[in-house]
């Protein structure tokens, strides 16, 4: 007798981003994803030592990016999460369009992560 599993369904790709301190927030829209969601989380830290547990659905990888360095400088705050979230969006999303994303980005209060957001919206609304 041959078993054969039955697809996945895929689910909604999901983008959260902000640093430690949205870590709350992220962990609550983790607990409302579909248990077949797929994407990432990206938090930005000081350094590894700010590093928390966050569970997420199997689908959902959770990054740390930081803003100090090997070589001890620090990147002004905000900086590294724009890097990581342009990064991904550049894999996932440009330029053909490429799946449809859900995103949601705390750490606006940062005047890098507010501009950044405010780009991001607009460049959303275009290619609707």
């Amino acid at each position: 007798m041959v078993s054969r599993m039955r697809p996945r369904t895929p689910g909604p790709t999901m983008l959260f981003a902000g640093d430690t301190g949205d870590v709350a927030s992220i962990r609550s829209r983790l607990a409302d994803c579909a248990p077949n969601a797929t994407g990432i989380v990206l938090i930005e830290a000081v350094n590894a030592m700010q590093i928390a547990p966050i569970e997420a659905p199997a689908g959902i990888a959770v990054h740390w990016v930081f803003r100090e360095h090997r070589s001890g400088t620090v990147v002004p705050r905000g900086e590294a999460l724009v890097t990581a979230v342009d990064a991904w969006l550049d894999e996932w999303m440009r330029p053909e369009g490429g799946t449809e994303i859900a995103i949601w980005l705390g750490a606006r209060s940062t005047p890098i992560v507010g501009a950044y957001a405010n780009a991001l919206e607009r460049e959303l609304a275009a290619i609707r």
